[in-house]
């Protein structure tokens, strides 16, 4: 789908406010929220990336379904609420819309959000993962034969 002369310059702003937000909620959430700095800077990213939305036309939000567009044009009130909503926007709006603007030369330095990793394989059912050890030598070694 291309993106049309009106889209392309809110959707390159959404982005590049939406890829600070990411990496925010890459921290600890904790570690996010207890600094003030950091709560301003993921409070101001959340608003710019919500006027950023309301100024994309209506066609491309309808092309766009995966993108949670009303979540994303919801106020948010308080560090909490702005938490949540980073977490569920930004990398999605990072993995539907990037692929929108490709031939754009700002895309290039676009953040693609990583896929989730798969857990390592369990053998047990306990849960817990198999110990591996060397397998065993039948004689000590340096040892020689002492039948003969």
């Amino acid at each position: 789908m291309a993106l049309s002369a009106r889209d392309r310059k809110p959707v390159l702003a959404l982005l590049e406010h939406a890829q600070l937000v990411y990496l925010l909620t890459r921290y600890p959430k904790k570690q996010v929220l207890d600094d003030s700095g950091d709560v301003t800077r993921l409070e101001q990213g959340v608003d710019a990336m919500r006027d950023e939305a309301k100024r994309v036309s209506a066609s491309l939000r309808e092309a766009t379904p995966d993108v949670p567009w009303d979540l994303l044009m919801k106020r948010t009130d308080g560090p909490e609420l702005a938490w949540r909503a980073a977490k569920r926007t930004a990398p999605r709006v990072l993995a539907y819309l990037v692929p929108l603007v490709e031939g754009a030369p700002e895309a290039a330095f676009f953040l693609r959000p990583e896929a989730a990793k798969t857990p390592a394989k369990r053998t047990k059912a306990s849960g817990r993962k198999a110990p591996t050890r060397p397998a065993r030598a039948s004689r000590r070694p340096g040892r020689a034969d002492r039948r003969t």
